[in-house]
């Protein structure tokens, strides 16, 4: 069915683009390393993460940290304040340095040592469950954690090893977790058995939000043994279940031990079969050496979770204001596996002359170009009627859909090809001029994908968004507006405020306020000087630096 819809798509495409030309590209590919988000090698972190650590970790070539939580001291009472403080730290730092973060929570390391219970688990959980939320953007994902040692489910002092209870720990933790983001668990048995099936997920239940197509994988004990220490009890069957059932969902972990099965001639073969995408760095010393020995190392690194290399692009040449704009592309997942969490496909065009940028945000999803495959991608739209006429660049921005990371190039996907990538704003240049001109020909775009003015980045150096709690801004009011624009907003704490309009190359054209407002709710206006144009403007409200904006058109 989806390749029916897809050939249907691309039917209409052509009809709707008929008589247009285009420009075709062929790009190089390169086996470089480079940083891309939520794959790769991660760092093992049982302390506090820094910005200076993220940053370390970024110049090393990572960004990835499995944050380990002892929460061995909890074990019959609540999680802290501190203690809740300490994970948000960990996950602002996260942010600000340019990482995410995959998180576990145990309370023992021994075999023997003490777990809590049930009720407690369930308790902790909902006190992390609203830290989670907020911070989903940088929660690359969350090992399950909680029971046994080292929250790997092999051992409980309270008797939580079995279905059940393993079940109602998972479930808890789908529970306050947002939909977009999955949780992984120690073996292909346990997801079996919890949820009743030894089907896989297939492309009808990828990507629904069902609990079972939010559960992944972890393997703490890769290449250990024949059964890898007992993640697989039947060897071929559980691992042709996670081959199939990791195209959608996230696959980590270690390895624990060398050992016959341990060396390059196995590692990147089950790597590809179980559709790795995350490993961790610091363990087992013994056997990553052996890879750098051996020489399998630098593929694994370049392999780790997905590696998309863009091969050719069918370019259209001229569009009209109004008019409908298709380009189409070939694209090759070298990784071991695809993204697991939502990404956007963003088409974004560059005027050369003002550095204005308009951005489609495609209907493509990035979560299905799978490994070893090649996506035929194609993405139409509608050029807006009122953009100036002119020459602009073109861009493929793979952007993170989070609000506050969309606008961060350390959180967008890098393309493996040579001298595309434009690191300031994580776009990946095609090479190609797009000239808008009314004598172009084509048919109106009647569609509901149109390209929007992106946000320049100069507003928004750092992006920061409002803390909750502190301040609170409403819709501006009227808008679009002749005269003068209303602002309201709440301020819930004694604070500093700015607001500052910024027209579309970024530049502050105006200050409308700046000062000290005691709690509670407040309007402020701006009235454009005389000399100010009818235009889209970006009202950008600041405290403690954090910053809101919103788009404000100015019609004369």
């Amino acid at each position: 069915m989806r390749n029916f819809i897809y050939s249907l798509i691309l039917f209409l495409i052509t009809l709707a683009v008929v008589g247009q030309t285009y420009s075709n590209y062929t790009y190089t590919t390169t086996d470089d390393l480079f940083l891309n988000p939520e794959r790769g090698l991660s760092a093992h972190k049982s302390s506090a993460v820094s910005v200076t650590y993220a940053t370390t970790l970024r110049n090393a070539g990572l960004t990835i940290a499995q944050r380990l939580y002892d929460v061995g001291s909890f074990r019959t009472d609540s999680l802290s304040s501190v203690f809740l403080a300490r994970v948000r730290n960990d996950l602002t730092a996260a942010r600000e340095g340019g990482i995410k973060l995959v998180m576990r929570y145990s309370y023992t390391n021994s075999q023997t040592g003490e777990d809590a219970s049930l009720a407690w688990i369930q308790t902790h959980i909902e006190q992390l469950g609203p830290i989670w939320t907020e911070n989903a953007d940088v929660i690359a994902y969350i090992e399950a954690g909680f029971i046994g040692a080292w929250g790997e489910w092999y051992y409980s002092s309270n008797n939580l090893d079995n279905t059940e209870d393993r079940r109602a720990v998972l479930f808890s933790e789908l529970a306050v977790f947002p939909r977009e983001r999955m949780v992984v668990i120690r073996t292909p048995g346990y997801k079996k058995a919890i949820f009743g099936t030894n089907d896989p997920l297939t492309p009808d239940s990828a990507f629904s939000g069902s609990y079972r197509a939010r559960t992944g994988a972890h393997n703490d004990c890769f290449l250990a043994s024949a059964t890898d220490y007992g993640t697989y009890g039947d060897i071929e069957a559980d691992k042709t279940y996670l081959n199939l059932d990791n195209r959608y969902v996230p696959q980590g972990g270690e390895t624990c031990n060398p050992s016959a099965y341990s060396g390059c001639e196995n590692a990147p073969v089950d790597l590809t079969r179980m559709r790795w995408s995350v490993l961790n760095r610091d363990y087992h010393p013994d056997v990553i050496n052996g890879w750098k020995t051996n020489g399998c190392w630098p593929e694994i690194q370049r392999r780790l979770g997905y590696r998309f290399q863009l091969l050719n692009a069918q370019l259209q040449n001229e569009v009209r204001p109004g008019g409908s704009l298709l380009s189409e592309f070939t694209i090759f997942n070298e990784g071991f596996a695809s993204p697991y969490n939502p990404r956007n496909c963003e088409l974004v065009i560059r005027d050369q002359a003002t550095q204005v940028e308009y951005t489609l945000i495609s209907l493509e999803e990035p979560r299905w170009w799978m490994a070893g495959d090649a996506a035929n991608v194609s993405i139409i739209g509608g050029i807006p009627e009122g953009i100036p006429e002119g020459s602009y660049s073109m861009f493929l921005y793979l952007s993170d859909p989070m609000p506050t990371l969309r606008y961060r190039s350390e959180f967008a996907i890098r393309l493996a090809n040579e001298g595309i990538w434009e690191d300031e704003t994580g776009y990946n240049d095609l090479g190609h001029t797009l000239v808008i001109t009314n004598s172009a020909s084509g048919d109106d775009y009647s569609g509901d994908l149109l390209f929007e003015t992106m946000t320049p980045t100069g507003i928004i150096s750092t992006p920061r968004f409002l803390r909750p709690g502190s301040f609170e801004l409403q819709k501006a009011y009227p808008n679009p507006f002749n005269g003068t624009i209303t602002l309201t907003f709440t301020v819930l704490e004694e604070a500093p405020v700015t607001f500052e309009v910024f027209n579309q190359l970024g530049q502050k054209i105006a200050v409308i306020s700046d000062e000290e407002y005691f709690p509670g709710q407040y309007t402020t206006r701006w009235h454009p000087a005389e000399t100010v144009p009818s235009s889209l403007y970006y009202i950008r409200a600041g405290t403690y630096g954090e910053y809101a904006v919103q788009k404000a058109i100015y019609l004369k």
